[in-house]
């Protein structure tokens, strides 16, 4: 075993020995730390990021403290979740981590895993670290490619205290979620978009210009959100959808199964996109449809895609997309999915 794999099983494996506080305990989001003497540092709104190196060895390390996210009670799931879109996305690899026991620290689950990895910027390892408890997930992610920072790293995760939750079990627990593999990369939020442009010599444009915007969001107890927004310049009235249910993966499959639909208009207010006076809602008709889904990197436009086909038209999609990469499908990326679709402004 080489130097650099035994740091990384130790790591992973949580073995963080508890070392002298060498620096006033600082606060951020709902955790306290402890910040490592001489590492640069860059405090943000959803993260905290401590960073290393060494010019002559051309050693480096970067630790990053993501702000906490809301979370389902299977934390192997939930680190899978985060693995995908921390590792695999943020950085454009499909390095699978090697995953460790399971433990616990201050009564939250931990989750920790390694990969090497090699991209244009990062070759080294990624070393991720998740802690789950209630209802809530926090995140600490390693990049580096030398041991020389290993006691460093153990006494920064070892200082993190959490807030007091109830002790969960690390176990995974049994449900309808994906729990490991590429099914997993699933949870989250997922959203495509359609728009029109007007165009002043086609009086007929103006009709359809404006955009629609669906979004999927889903979860690791096995249930999901859908969210879509439509907006027209012609039309008086902007359509929200709301959607909520269940979902199961089987394979490359997952099948979605609504519990309540609702589609309701709404004024424009001030003529704008912005939700006026409620004009009218109702109940939209239940739709169970099964997917088969894959995910595709569009080398183009450097982005991943959550991809679902299906036999036939849906309710819920609309039409096919009119990319022919994958027939029958429709096309979800991750950008701009922090803004919430069904509020007065987007």
């Amino acid at each position: 075993m080489n130097k650099s794999t035994r740091m990384a099983v130790t790591v992973c494996l949580l073995q963080l020995f508890a070392v002298a506080a060498f620096a006033q305990a600082e606060k951020f989001d709902i955790i306290t730390y402890t910040a490592p003497a001489g590492w640069a540092a860059k405090k943000g709104p959803d993260a905290v990021q401590f960073s290393k190196s060494d010019e002559a060895s051309g050693a480096f390390c970067i630790v990053t403290i993501f702000k906490s996210v809301d979370a389902g009670p299977d934390s192997r799931a939930n680190f899978n979740a985060a693995w995908s879109a921390l590792v695999t996305q943020t950085l454009g690899t499909d390095a699978k981590p090697r995953i460790g026991a399971p433990g616990t620290k201050d009564g939250w689950a931990t989750e920790a895993g390694i990969a090497p990895v090699s991209t244009a910027d990062i070759k080294g390892a990624a070393l991720l670290t998740t802690m789950s408890g209630g209802n809530k997930m926090l995140s600490v992610l390693v990049l580096t490619n030398s041991e020389s920072f290993q006691k460093e790293i153990e006494a920064l995760v070892d200082s993190i205290k959490l807030p007091p939750v109830k002790a969960v079990t690390a176990q995974t627990t049994a449900s309808a979620t994906p729990a490991s593999g590429e099914s997993a990369r699933l949870i989250g939020r997922w959203q495509r978009a359609s728009s029109g442009v007007p165009t002043y010599a086609d009086p007929v444009s103006w009709g359809t210009a404006g955009y629609t915007k669906s979004r999927y969001e889903f979860k690791a107890d096995g249930t999901y959100i859908y969210t879509e927004r439509s907006f027209r310049m012609m039309m008086q009235t902007i359509i929200i959808v709301k959607e909520n249910g269940k979902y199961a993966v089987n394979g490359n499959t997952i099948t979605i199964t609504p519990q309540k639909s609702t589609i309701s208009s709404y004024k424009k207010d001030g003529g704008v996109d912005a939700l006026g006076a409620l004009v009218s809602s109702q109940n939209r008709q239940l739709e169970t449809v099964a997917y088969k889904f894959n995910f595709h990197y569009f080398e183009g436009i450097k982005e991943w895609n959550l991809v679902l086909q299906a036999d036939k038209t849906t309710q819920r999609d609309g039409p096919f997309s009119n990319n022919q990469t994958f027939p029958n499908a429709w096309y979800f990326d991750q950008q701009y999915t922090d803004k919430d679709l069904t509020a007065p402004r987007i």
